[in-house]
């Protein structure tokens, strides 16, 4: 069997443990909506470009979406997300492998791990108030879930989330030194200057929706 073919093979058994979940391109995404229509769930699976007969590997990511945001310009919709190793807190990027006897076990796992952690990170945000607040209370901060309080907690909200990241980054010097430099700047300027370093688009945003740094 063809690299391609092992890995669609696999993607289908795994997607048929998800029924609720549409299946688009031969098992390779799943994606489902949420009860308010607003949230789309999306689990991608990525093959390795490199692979051959003898290995067969391929990466489970994950993404939420929201429409509202997405019509709010609020960072093109993306809520959470990322590849299944980092979320889960294991070897980041790791790649599953297909090829013989991993096979069976790959399959099993990876829909293991899907059913067990990340069905209910999705079911965390089918009720939106709950949800905000766990996530102003989990430890560490993310982030892109800034843009997700602020559309769907409010202002308020998203500033506390906005000083919990700075309390935690270790770049809290570099980022409230960028904030501040764009204080100083005329407001058409500052999106040119937003991808100076990994970190400065959020900055920006809080800046430009007028979230203030705690003293």
């Amino acid at each position: 069997m063809k690299p391609r073919e092992l890995c669609e093979k696999a993607w289908k058994e795994i997607a048929g443990n998800f029924t609720d979940f549409k299946i688009i391109s031969k098992g390779q995404t799943l994606k489902k909506t949420s009860k308010n229509k607003d949230l789309t769930y999306e689990i991608h699976f990525q093959a390795n470009r490199n692979n051959y007969e003898c290995s067969v590997e391929f990466i489970p990511h994950i993404a939420i979406y929201s429409k509202g945001m997405k019509k709010a310009n609020i960072n093109n919709g993306f809520v959470f997300g990322g590849e299944m190793g980092s979320l889960l807190g294991r070897t980041p990027f790791k790649w599953w492998q297909l090829s013989g006897a991993s096979y069976k076990y790959t399959v099993e796992e990876i829909s293991g791990l899907i059913r067990d952690h990340i069905i209910p990170i999705f079911d965390d945000f089918e009720d939106t108030e709950t949800n905000v607040e766990k996530i102003m209370n989990d430890k560490p901060a993310i982030h892109n879930l800034l843009y997700y309080i602020y559309y769907f907690g409010g202002k308020d909200k998203a500033e506390k989330y906005f000083n919990k990241i700075l309390k935690e980054d270790k770049l809290k010097n570099k980022y409230i030194s960028f904030y501040n430099k764009l204080k100083e700047m005329p407001k058409e300027e500052i999106s040119q200057v937003c991808n100076e370093f990994n970190g400065a688009r959020l900055i920006q945003f809080a800046y430009l929706n007028g979230l203030r740094i705690e003293k």
